[in-house]
């Protein structure tokens, strides 16, 4: 592509990809996919700028402090006008915890590092409370910084060392970066989809791309039509085939990316779309930066106030963000752009990131410092908050693994129970397991047990469960199944507790069966934990009550337990069951708040406050990990029966 030659194609592919982000973010049954418009934003991305910067290390013109100043002059100026706003806005409606976390990411996402600290601090982009967070968004932000700092170095080395071979080079690069990323998706799924090593080929193939098209190519008007028709069929199959349960990105994120490199390609020539060069689709393209960045912190705050985004309230969200985005296009994307080109590189660099990186570092500090200023609300705000800070998968370290560790060994120091030195058992399971080793941890001592505790995210103790996980994921968690399976069988513990986030499905009977039957066959007794009952907004609605003063209830009906265990029962009358819903739920009603403790860490699992406090709960009744109240008709077995039945 000529350098300065604009492409009004390529704004209609920006709206074709803000256009995807926004409808999947209003609602995710419209575009189920729609999440992977970022991908054809990255590929656009990595193809105009490397045009520009190859051009200019062919004419040996190129300066990365130019480059750097455009960077900011282009990304920074909107950037900053958002990241006010939504603190300001922040201020006045979000919990302390809350406000801390916006504040600290309004200056990483200033830094280019945003995407880091969501992943540690949010994990799985489609988790319930991330839809929460106003600034999730500028993930991709970080992405595309991180990557800036490392290419147009890439290029102009890889230009000076083998001027004749860039283009092979990278294009064998790419096929090697796409290669680790479907590797790093299966292995470590959440971080690969914030970080910026898996997401690399993207921007990558916008660039070579770039750079093949630096000579001039004839493409016949068929061709181009064709290569079009391709792009936008992968486009379209992306946005309704994939899902929040796809594994993402690997290869499932090429498909767009080709799909959005066919349309650049096909556009190249004297052939343009006439959808994407079409008026209304060039203006979103034009104001598709802005678009971005705003409307997603209204989404998040309608979300937070807990407001439906229904008909009407999607059709005025999405004006307000239109009209956001061309205020900001308008009078401060165009402006400062033009403006910041005339200026040195320092007083860029000062006026316009040093010195908003300073305030909001200012900003951060003082809500650190003050707690998220938690005068705002009642005390008692804050007092809730800090129990969902406790979470039992950090409190558990070692103990408790990520999928990528399936090969970690018990550690002998991970013990539940009485502080002794012989070992009486083993717990086994998936993260569920891992919340419920509060609860263990008080149930085992009155019978004087010690119990190793030996979790692993997303790892069911079932053996050939294979639902809702990838390839690798699966395999994984077969491997750590044998591996656990293979300690009882080895060491006949005397006692074995199974504990997971059960499968519901009937269907899954046989393979649950096998696995207690063969943890029977090797101990002297199994006890199953069923799991917890699932309340949306669980962490969060009872903290909202005491900020806003609200009526909505927290409490949702009990759901019966899979129809598999009375068979089970029945089948293995020595397995004892303990059922944590005994604590939670009464009368059929389920509550994340008893007595004041706030059980829950996110919608399904518990937080150490919420575990410990079912566990005295259930003591104080006469429950042990062992034994149920001798002369209690409701105990755990009996109330089992009745959850099936209901």
């Amino acid at each position: 592509m000529a350098q300065g030659k604009y492409r009004s194609d390529i704004d209609g592919l920006r709206a074709v990809a803000v256009i995807a982000v926004l409808l999947h973010h209003l609602n995710t049954n419209l575009l189920p996919g729609g999440f992977v418009g970022v991908d054809i934003f990255f590929v656009i991305s990595g193809f105009l700028i490397t045009s520009q910067v190859f051009s200019e290390v062919k004419r040996n013109t190129f300066s990365l402090k130019g480059f750097y100043q455009r960077r900011i002059n282009r990304i920074v100026p909107a950037l900053v006008t958002v990241l006010v706003a939504t603190a300001i806005v922040g201020a006045f409606i979000l919990s302390p915890v809350d406000l801390i976390r916006l504040n600290v990411s309004t200056l990483l996402s200033l830094l280019g590092v945003s995407n880091v600290y969501i992943w540690v601090k949010y994990g799985n982009y489609f988790a319930a409370d991330a839809s929460e967070a106003p600034l999730l968004h500028t993930w991709s932000l970080g992405i595309e910084e991180q990557f800036y700092l490392l290419w147009p170095l890439f290029i102009v080395v890889l230009y000076r060392l083998a001027p004749r071979y860039v283009l092979p080079i990278l294009a064998l690069g790419m096929v090697a970066a796409v290669g680790a990323s479907e590797y790093a998706t299966g292995v470590f799924a959440t971080a690969a989809y914030y970080l910026l090593p898996t997401r690399f080929f993207e921007l990558m193939l916008g660039g070579v791309l770039a750079i093949y098209l630096h000579q001039p190519r004839v493409i016949a008007k068929l061709t181009a039509h064709g290569l079009a028709l391709a792009g936008l069929l992968l486009i379209g199959f992306s946005l309704f085939a994939l899902n929040a349960n796809s594994t993402f990105p690997g290869v499932n994120a090429l498909v767009p990316c080709l799909g959005a490199a066919l349309l650049i390609l096909a556009g190249s020539g004297d052939t343009r779309s006439r959808l994407l060069t079409s008026r209304p689709m060039v203006f979103i393209g034009l104001i598709s930066y802005s678009l971005y960045l705003w409307h997603w912190p209204l989404i998040a705050y309608l979300s937070y106030l807990e407001i439906p985004i229904d008909l009407p309230v999607g059709a005025m969200l999405i004006a307000v963000s239109i009209t956001l985005a061309w205020l900001s296009w308008r009078y401060v994307e165009v402006p400062f752009r033009r403006s910041g080109a005339t200026w040195d590189f320092s007083r860029v660099f000062f006026r316009r990131f040093a010195l908003p990186a300073l305030g909001l570092a200012t900003l951060a500090v003082l809500s650190v410092q003050f707690n998220g200023f938690a005068q705002r609300f009642s005390p008692d705000v804050s007092r809730l908050e800090a129990m969902t800070l406790q979470k039992p998968s950090e409190i558990r370290k070692g103990c408790h693994v990520t999928n990528a560790l399936y090969k970690t060994e018990p550690d002998d120091a991970c013990r539940l129970g009485a502080e002794k030195e012989q070992l009486d058992g083993i717990m086994i399971g998936d993260s569920f397991a891992n919340h419920f080793t509060g609860m263990v941890d008080l149930l085992a001592k009155p019978d004087n047990l010690s119990i190793m505790d030996y979790t692993m995210d997303s790892c069911p103790p079932i053996i050939g469960y294979t639902v809702d996980m990838s390839a690798t994921y699966a395999e994984h968690c077969a491997k750590r199944n044998e591996r656990a399976f293979n300690l009882i069988e080895q060491n006949h513990y005397r006692y074995v507790v199974l504990a997971a986030i059960w499968p519901r499905e009937a269907i899954a009977k046989d393979i649950v069966e096998a696995s207690i039957k063969r943890a029977v066959e090797h101990s002297d007794q199994v006890i199953v934990i069923l799991r917890n009952q699932h309340i949306e907004k669980a962490a969060s609605c009872p903290i909202r009550h005491l900020m806003f003063d609200t009526d909505h209830s927290c409490t949702v009906s009990r759901s019966g337990a899979a129809p598999y265990w009375a068979d089970i029962k029945v089948k293995f009358p020595q397995v004892h069951f303990i059922d944590p819903n005994q604590v939670i739920c009464t009368a059929g009603v389920c509550s994340p708040m008893i007595k004041g403790h706030l059980l829950y860490l996110d919608d399904s699992h518990l937080n150490e406050v919420g575990s410990r406090f079912i566990g005295r709960t259930l003591l104080d009744r006469g429950y042990s990990l062992l034994h149920d109240p001798v002369a209690d008709p409701s105990n755990a077995v009996t109330k089992l029966d009745a959850s099936v039945h209901r």
